[in-house]
């Protein structure tokens, strides 16, 4: 700097900020870094190396000078209400800039305060509205968050950014009609805008619109054709009730066309930001390529390696082998998942946390969401160790840090953020299982816990994992309380047979169709129930490819058809008590459900598939004994389903079997020493 020592403070400032403006960050720091030398007060140059801090990601040197250029009383020089003073506006954004500093560095309630007090200074501050809205819905406090979108935009109306995170509040809220809106009123006054046009197919794909949804992730890359988000939205959007099996080849083969986009783009485009690839690949995951009733191992492992990929490029220290731990007096063993609340998952597989020895192991709990209900703190409450977090970059610190033994994946497939994790090395040995029961083809898992009922002989060679069976179903399940069964109200009930499909409508695929009306044929007097999509347009898909197959053969589907809205446990209780029989579903099977169903004694039909998921009431009623129910094909199927209605005697055996041997199915400490053993003498 020896060539400065001429130029006035002021001088030697412009050229700091010349050059912090043309982004030459290192020199524009010397410069602001020479001012303080012999003006250690100069605010101006505080401020802005504070700033450039803070763009360079050492928020905690950030945080330091920016309180101390809030500090300087420049007010005695200026006053307030001098609006429009540079120094003035410098020290109220000082507020606003240190708040995102604190936001960065998770101290969400002093970043609050910071925002609050910019706008005290300047109520009219719409970045500060803005930045409190962004900050209040990561905590959680929507209605707060949309005030202050909604305060932006009345001081800001062309405020396009928080017309978008209007939005975003307004789906997580479940108000689809405003979010697409607020998404199309964000593009009308920012016509380029990929981000928002991302957000409109989010929302389209969410309808079940997935035409719509793709034509405006195409807008988005028309815009940015380097945009991966955009391209991974794309690539993984399917229709969630197909129409025809044409379409299920055809989005097949469109998945796989993605697959190679991306990485040609990863080939080409080398200068992606951390937060870009992060923010891809928790965009979207390829959840429903697996409700194809397909092999789905390459694709799996195609697009497993996909995301190794990246997540070497940012994580390359978590893709190195882990050395066991010898010396610790316990296991460590973590476990983890997005749905430690009341939902199927934690049902099926809380009680491998909750029962392991504590003699041997310690048990770890990371809970992918921040959803907390009574599951959740019970698992909280007796568990070792329990860390909560939807932060990706958090969990991987966190879960590396605790130097765990084993690490067991409840459901890999199912969130985007677990798919990054389970890309990584985070434990020397790490699990799969049937949570999502598809096998996860990334190379750093190494074992998939299984059920020995549910896998034959060759089930291997559909996983990437090595397999492993536990007895039985593998599981430790509670018995279902039903203290509390809320009878549905169904008007126009009739006598008939009820047949009642207790699964989503998105596993109902077109080449089984046929067999409602099959079972129509051989037994006339006769309804089936089924429980409505989680939006219209998908029950009506559903409905219209079914209708067409009945009007063929000269029937009305709506007269033998009953679509239930979805509803709370105790009324989905209720609907199973008010059926007859239980139509098992093709290629994924009924695993809680069907538990569900027995507990109520209701028989079950059941045709096995090639994979474990078209597998699990198979194992069920493998161990009830109750071979009569399980069809070895299509045709076997439909003739069970009609004697079951037809013959009352038959029924009735049936269900004598199942309440003289459905305490076999609960409570069973047997999967869970198993799977102690298999852990303490094979694994490690």
């Amino acid at each position: 700097m020896n060539n400065n020592k001429n130029l006035t403070t002021e001088e030697i400032f412009a050229l700091a900020v010349q050059n912090h403006q043309k982004n030459n960050l290192k020199v524009a720091e010397n410069f602001y870094n020479e001012i303080l030398k012999t003006n250690p007060n100069h605010f101006e140059s505080i401020y802005y190396l504070g700033i450039l801090l803070a763009q360079t990601k050492r928020f905690d040197l950030a945080k330091t000078l920016l309180r101390k250029a809030i500090k300087i009383k420049n007010n005695k020089e200026i006053p307030f209400s001098l609006k429009n003073s540079k120094r003035n506006i410098l020290y109220i954004e000082a507020h606003n800039n240190l708040a995102n500093v604190l936001k960065e560095l998770g101290e969400h309630q002093q970043a609050i305060s910071y925002y609050e007090k910019a706008i005290q200074i300047q109520p009219n501050y719409a970045d500060a509205h803005y930045n409190l809205g962004v900050i209040l819905k990561e905590l959680g406090e929507h209605q707060k968050a949309i005030s202050c979108y909604e305060k932006a935009i009345e001081i800001k109306p062309n405020y396009a950014e928080a017309y978008n995170n209007l939005g975003n509040i307004q789906k997580e809220l479940g108000k689809l009609t405003e979010t697409i809106l607020s998404y199309k009123k964000a593009i009308e006054i920012k016509p380029n805008y990929a981000e928002a046009y991302n957000n409109l197919g989010i929302t389209f794909k969410e309808l079940g619109e997935h035409q719509q949804a793709i034509s405006y992730y195409k807008k988005a890359i028309q815009i940015e054709p380097d945009n991966l988000t955009s391209h991974w939205l794309s690539m993984n959007i399917f229709p969630v009730i197909y129409k025809n099996l044409k379409e299920i080849d055809h989005y097949r083969k469109r998945f796989e066309n993605g697959i190679k986009k991306i990485n040609q783009l990863l080939d080409t485009e080398s200068q992606y930001t951390k937060k870009q690839l992060i923010n891809a690949i928790n965009s979207s995951t390829n959840f429903f390529l697996h409700y194809q009733g397909r092999d789905v191992l390459e694709l799996q492992q195609h697009y497993a390696h996909l995301i190794e990929r990246i997540t070497q490029k940012i994580y390359q220290e978590f893709h190195k082998e882990r050395k066991k731990n010898i010396s610790s007096q316990y296991m460590k063993i973590g476990f983890v998942s997005s749905f430690f609340w009341d939902h199927t998952v934690s049902k099926l597989f809380k009680n491998w946390a909750l029962k392991l020895d504590q003699k041997y192991f310690k048990r770890f709990v990371y809970y992918v969401d921040n959803k907390f209900d009574h599951i959740t703190n019970e698992i909280k409450q007796h568990v070792d160790h329990f860390f909560s977090h939807t932060d990706v970059d958090q969990l991987i610190n966190q879960i590396s840090q605790d130097n765990l033994d084993v690490l067991i994946y409840l459901d890999i497939g199912m969130r985007p953020i677990i798919q990054i994790l389970s890309s990584l090395r985070l434990a020397p040995i790490q699990c799969n299982t049937w949570g999502h029961p598809v096998t996860s083809g990334f190379k750093n898992i190494d074992y998939y816990f299984s059920s020995e009922l549910m896998e034959g002989q060759n089930s291997q060679k559909h996983y990437s994992e090595k397999l492993i069976t536990l007895p039985g179903l593998g599981i430790n399940y509670d018995s279902p309380n039903l203290s509390n069964i809320k009878k549905p109200n169904i008007l126009n009930k009739s006598n008939a047979t009820i047949f009642l499909n207790l699964q989503s409508l998105f596993k109902l695929l077109p080449q089984d169709d046929h067999i409602y009306l099959d079972i129509l044929k051989k037994h006339s007097n006769c309804c089936f129930w089924f429980i409505r999509g989680r939006k219209n347009s998908v029950t009506s898909i559903f409905k219209e490819r079914i209708s067409k197959l009945f009007q063929k053969e000269g029937y009305a589907f709506e007269k033998y058809s009953y679509f239930h809205p979805r509803c709370n446990q105790e009324e989905f209780f209720g609907l199973i008590e008010e059926s007859d029989i239980i139509l098992d579903s093709f290629n994924w099977s009924g695993g809680n459900t069907s538990l569900e169903a027995i507990s109520l004694n209701k028989p079950i039909v059941t045709c096995p598939s090639a994979f474990m998921r078209g597998r699990h009431t198979y194992g069920i009623l493998k161990i009830l004994d109750i071979e009569e129910t399980i069809a070895s094909s299509k045709k076997k199927y439909i003739e069970i389903a009609a004697k079951l209605a037809g013959d009352i005697n038959f029924r009735n055996s049936i269900v004598n079997k199942i309440k003289n041997h459905k305490n076999k199915l609960f409570n069973d400490d047997k999967p869970v020493r198993f799977l102690e053993d298999v852990i303490r003498k094979k694994l490690l």
